[in-house]
């Protein structure tokens, strides 16, 4: 990585930072999901950067992938434990990050447990070090705080334009998983949970991407809107909101749905706690170099 790209690299980190705090003051009962990401969002563009995915905010157990659709109506609860999930990119160099914002007190160890299972991968986090040993450690810290690690969730590898980039950043121990390297860029993101520790889709699906080829048998309709998006995100992952210049709300979802059906995008639906645990979640982007892992977020 040059210089240069460094530079752009600790810039997204320190916008995306200063979003995801701004954004968590913003968390409290009774305020719309919709206010709350947009806000965020706005924050991002108007310090230089862009989204890198939409703002998702996700809330009880819900673990993640909850963004608000075009005209959401879902506000915060009572007592909820809230993950405001977010990244920024320039020029498809990007940073994400996560914090968790509880509302009843009870809820506050859990997500103690989290932050710490950060921290403490983190401070493990050199070059050359297995990344199945990094699970461990999260495993580790959280199991202490009497929760347990979510199984199937865990941190990426992000290259340019690529959020999740192949590899795999596991919550808890697992073989063969391969060994930081230098130079890289990985999201470090420890979920907990009171639940079992492991999540399934659910049915809604509030976040999409682009595939690198395009499908026989698009309407020409289907093939201007796929042209937008590749021009406005490339590969990385967008709203419906971001759409919602080019129709209403029933001609954005009706012809995002048929993309998925012919295989021209990719979904992500909500992941929900297999129990519907409580889950809470914290995440900085590091930089690996040389002689210092630095934590961009």
């Amino acid at each position: 990585m040059t210089d240069e790209e460094l530079k752009i690299i600790m810039k997204v980190g320190k916008i995306a930072a200063e979003a995801r705090d701004a954004g968590a003051k913003m968390i409290k009962p009774g305020v719309k999901v919709l206010d709350v990401c947009e806000a965020v969002e706005k924050m991002i563009i108007e310090r230089g950067a862009f989204p890198a995915f939409p703002c998702n905010l996700s809330i009880n157990y819900e673990a993640a992938h909850y963004s608000p659709v075009i005209g959401d109506e879902k506000v915060i609860p009572e007592g909820a434990v809230v993950k405001l999930d977010i990244g920024a990119q320039i020029d498809g160099y990007i940073s994400d990050t996560a914090v968790t914002v509880v509302l009843d007190d009870k809820y506050q160890r859990l997500a103690d447990a989290s932050k710490e299972a950060l921290n403490a991968a983190i401070s493990n986090f050199k070059p050359g070090v297995s990344l199945g040993d990094i699970g461990k450690v999260i495993e580790r810290v959280i199991r202490m705080n009497g929760y347990s690690p979510i199984r199937n969730l865990g941190g990426h590898l992000i290259r340019r334009y690529e959020l999740h980039a192949g590899v795999f950043v596991p919550n808890v121990y697992e073989r063969n998983m391969g060994r930081i390297m230098e130079g890289n860029t990985y999201a470090i993101e420890p979920f907990a949970t009171d639940g079992f520790g492991e999540v399934i889709e659910g049915k809604m699906e509030t976040i999409y991407s682009a595939k690198s080829f395009v499908p026989k048998g698009l309407t020409d309709e289907e093939k201007q809107f796929l042209d937008v998006i590749n021009k406005r995100f490339k590969t990385l992952p967008f709203s419906e909101r971001w759409l919602s210049d080019l129709g209403d709300k029933e001609k954005v979802e009706k012809t995002l749905k048929n993309l998925v059906r012919k295989k021209a995008l990719n979904s992500y639906p909500v992941l929900i706690e297999i129990r519907k645990g409580m889950v809470s979640q914290f995440e900085h982007t590091v930089y690996v170099g040389k002689d210092e892992t630095i934590v961009i977020t």
